[in-house]
């Protein structure tokens, strides 16, 4: 799968299991415009694609992890001492901890922690 992306098409990347990605993802439906989704739930990225993802919307990879979830401690312990390798790792491996859904059109990107945001990423 490749993460290309054109003006004439939105991709979300979420998990359909949290309902902030299925928000966004009604108002992606809002346009009259292509979209692709990769449910996190049912599709896992590589560590490459996620090294893309982190790269466009220029973080680190560690930024692109929920930390502060409560079940992430219990499953991963303590993570200070994680290399870039080990967060795109446990991404590949986990997908269910991405911090919150992304966004693409075309050169536009947009890690989205409100659904509202879309009306704005969309004019």
């Amino acid at each position: 799968m490749i993460l290309a992306n054109t003006n004439k098409e939105i991709t979300l990347i979420y998990n359909s299991e949290e309902h902030i990605g299925r928000q966004i993802m009604a108002y992606a439906h809002t346009e009259n415009i292509l979209i692709h989704d990769i449910d996190l739930k049912h599709m896992k990225l590589t560590p490459t694609q996620w090294a893309e993802l982190a790269s466009r919307l220029n973080i680190d990879v560690h930024e692109l992890v929920n930390t502060e979830n409560p079940n992430f401690f219990k499953k991963f312990g303590q993570v200070d001492d994680l290399t870039g390798q080990d967060w795109l790792s446990l991404l590949a491996h986990n997908p269910d901890i991405l911090k919150a859904p992304i966004v693409m059109k075309g050169a536009k990107i947009s890690m989205m922690t409100n659904p509202q945001e879309m009306l704005y990423f969309l004019e």
